[in-house]
């Protein structure tokens, strides 16, 4: 009997497995990957899955997808992803699961082949870079914190946006080496890469610098000099950076909806955010990355920061520049200078006497270059949420394969399994928390653990509950919110929606007020109180209610739907007929614009054309089974 070694040598390095050794390692990433998200693909929707799959209409029509793609601020790309999963299953959640994990399995991929370029360019000293490359893929494919991109369904855009980030450090490392027409073909190819993550999320605008970065490392390790192509180069996608700012400039009123999830006063002003981030960026998400048992983290509850000489804040700062520093001093020019390309005397005797270590020097500002978008003088509503750490871990990853692999020689030779452990101890951690991103419920039940006094996890885990049907759990948890956060309309009006379930109107339309008199500019609340009225009998004051919600969103097809259903019963045909005409405008496939104009039209005594209406409708909707009596009963007269 012959046996077959697994490993031996061959032209394309060593053969595993039968196969060369980086498709051996691809198939590695993508098992390993899988299993860690095996136990993810029945977990519910979650907090912003209803704004970005459920309250997006243009989604729910492929037909959609070129209006979609013509507003290139409103992240189109990533919703044309959803606009092709609701094609294929509508809201079966098994899609949207598979799709985030394809997508972060390429990106896994792609930090693999990211790695293997800047190892081996950095760590020359090293035979094997293939091997510092999976280690690296599988720090970022496996840590628990991706589970906030990869398990939370509405965070692809982050997946998907640093799939376009690495695929255009990628193109521009390999163009970088070559001459002439493969220069510009992978240059053009990197830009291209770039322009696509722009149409995703604003997180790819830092390429630029990461570019301008790697030219000034690719240059400097070697010994060698800037010219003139280079600065050109740079020059040029630095360039891009203004462009985009007076071209979004231009067009900001047009691509930026209300955030409805947020009130007035939620989100920092900018010194004050600012000073959050850098408490955040070093006591959290290194935190985070670096300790990951108590993931996910979902909606931590971090106080605001209101002075810089708070001693945190100067700690936070200071460890932030020496890491800086040190990163400059770690790129170490070739001491070999020729009399053409010797950099000046003042860069030798800044980088004397250090020790190169370049790819410890670009993981550490890949990290903070990554997260100026998130971190920094632009605030947002989110202060720390783990998707923000998704591009950023890939600076985690290279620096964690670094000292893990070299690290490994230091131990005897009986031990030197240890650092292969940390993959296998990362899905077991990863595994763990997806079983908390389970249902809503879990999720806002461990969120309420770790941050018992934020108006928003409470308010969530509360709302999970009605959500889940049980009423008595939501009242009781509503009751203690709106005690601890007298102001939250959101909580008003949820309390609104139970008593509106458990029958009580009186109640319901006491708490919708209430609601309106806190955020009287939010829609929804009219149409909540508008349909409360409707069911206590009340039809003029729920007609009314409704015309308020249209005045608010006067391009929404929902409010002015609801509205017409109204007029409907009124028996104000004519109005119907105008507003369900201005509904298919918005909306060309709304099933129930069409319904409204059949029962307008039967009403005016035109069988004929509400036939045609209630057919039409009835395409859109198949199962619904009254228009189907409605047709029949008006052709057999």
């Amino acid at each position: 009997m012959v046996s077959v070694p697994i490993f031996k040598e061959g032209k394309m390095g060593k053969i595993i497995w039968g196969l060369p050794q980086y498709l051996a390692h691809i198939f590695i990433i993508i098992l390993l990957t899988a299993l860690s998200y095996s136990n993810s693909f029945s977990n519910s929707f979650h907090f912003d899955d209803r704004y970005v799959i459920f309250e997006d209409r243009a989604i729910r029509d492929i037909g959609n997808i070129p209006a979609i793609l013509k507003d290139i601020f409103s992240r189109p790309l990533t919703r044309v992803t959803f606009a092709l999963n609701y094609y294929f299953g509508e809201v079966d959640v098994f899609g949207y699961h598979l799709t985030n994990l394809l997508l972060h399995i390429t990106v896994s991929i792609c930090v693999y082949f990211l790695s293997w370029l800047l190892f081996k360019r950095f760590v020359s000293a090293e035979r094997d870079s293939v091997s510092f490359s999976l280690m690296s893929a599988l720090i970022f494919a496996l840590h628990p914190l991706q589970t906030g991109s990869v398990t939370y369904i509405a965070s692809r855009s982050a997946v998907l946006a640093t799939l376009f980030y690495t695929l255009a450090i990628i193109l521009f490392i390999i163009g970088f080496e070559k001459k002439g027409l493969r220069k510009i073909y992978l240059y053009f190819g990197a830009f291209f890469s770039f322009f696509l993550g722009i149409a995703v999320k604003e997180i790819i605008l830092t390429v630029p610098f990461i570019i301008t970065l790697l030219t000034f490392y690719l240059i400097t390790v070697q010994g060698k000099s800037f010219n003139r192509d280079d600065v050109i180069v740079c020059s040029l996608w630095l360039l891009t950076l203004p462009v985009y700012a007076l071209i979004k400039y231009a067009s900001i009123q047009y691509v930026i909806p209300v955030d409805t999830r947020f009130g007035a006063g939620e989100i920092l002003p900018p010194y004050q955010y600012l000073l959050t981030e850098l408490n955040v960026v070093v006591f959290y998400y290194l935190k985070w990355l670096f300790m990951p048992i108590d993931s996910p983290h979902t909606d931590p509850d971090i106080p605001p920061e209101t002075s810089f000489m708070d001693i945190s804040t100067i700690s936070a700062s200071l460890i932030i520049l020496g890491l800086i520093y040190f990163s400059i001093r770690s790129v170490n020019p070739v001491r070999k200078y020729s009399k053409i390309s010797s950099p000046p005397l003042r860069t030798r005797l800044l980088f004397n006497g250090v020790k190169s270590k370049p790819i410890v020097s670009f993981a550490i500002l890949w990290y903070f270059i990554t997260l100026i978008p998130t971190s920094s003088i632009f605030p947002i509503a989110d202060v720390a949420v783990e998707r923000h750490m998704y591009l950023p871990s890939i600076g985690f990853a290279l620096l964690s394969s670094y000292f893990l692999i070299k690290g490994k020689t230091l131990l005897p030779s009986n031990m030197r399994f240890i650092p292969y452990l940390v993959p296998i101890l990362l899905i077991g951690i990863t595994i763990k928390t997806n079983f908390v991103w389970k249902t809503e419920i879990t999720l806002w039940e461990y969120a309420a653990i770790k941050a018992p006094n934020k108006a928003r996890v409470l308010g969530n885990r509360a709302f999970a509950y009605f959500e889940a049907g049980d009423m008595e759990k939501a009242e009781f948890l509503y009751n203690d919110f709106l005690k601890r956060f007298p102001d939250d309309a959101i909580g008003y009006n949820n309390m609104g929606l139970i008593y509106e379930k458990k029958g009580d109107l009186t109640s319901a339309i006491k708490y919708y007020k209430e609601a309106i008199r806190l955020r009287p500019r939010y829609y929804l609340f009219y149409m909540h109180l508008g349909n409360a009225y409707n069911q206590a009998g009340l039809m003029n004051e729920a007609i009314k209610e409704l015309q308020t919600a249209v005045n608010l969103e006067p391009s929404n097809p929902e409010p002015l739907v609801k509205l017409a259903s109204f007029l409907a019963k009124t028996g104000e045909v004519n109005k119907v007929i105008d507003i369900a005409n201005i509904v298919l405008v918005l909306e060309p496939k709304n099933a129930m614009a069409f319904s409204l104009l059949g029962i307008s039209y039967e009403r005016k005594g035109l069988k004929e054309e509400a036939v045609k209406y209630y057919e039409m409708a009835l395409e859109l909707n198949p199962e619904w089974e009254p228009l189907i009596e409605k047709i029949k009963g008006l052709t057999e007269k």
